[in-house]
């Protein structure tokens, strides 16, 4: 994974947050049979939203968010973000050794 400050204006829905999940070794995850979700917290860690990803490359671990605009950029703030793949059985939460930043700055029109 290459992001670890997201940037993006309230209400706006592009670019989405795109990312190849990766293991700490960097090898990539299998996301065959899985279900990937993007979830943000508030910095005090409280859940403010998770949404289904899509998956753009099964084999190669890669991922997109793409944002509603409404719920999920809503609010104007700095936000923790990380990305939970779910298997029958089991899951896994990615980046696992950090959190993701997302900003979200207000819009002026």
């Amino acid at each position: 994974m290459a992001i670890d400050v997201f940037k993006i204006k309230k209400n706006d829905k592009n670019p989405p947050i795109a990312v190849a999940l990766q293991y700490n070794d960097g090898t990539a995850v299998d996301l065959t049979d899985s279900t990937p979700y993007f979830i943000m917290a508030h910095r005090d860690y409280t859940p403010y939203f998770s949404g289904a990803c899509v998956i753009t490359g099964s084999a190669t671990g890669q991922v997109e968010y793409r944002w509603t605009g409404t719920t999920d950029t809503g609010s104007v703030g700095i936000f923790w973000g990380e990305f939970e793949v779910n298997w029958t059985g089991s899951k896994m939460t990615l980046p696992s050794d950090h959190n993701l930043q997302i900003h979200v700055y207000e819009d002026y029109n």
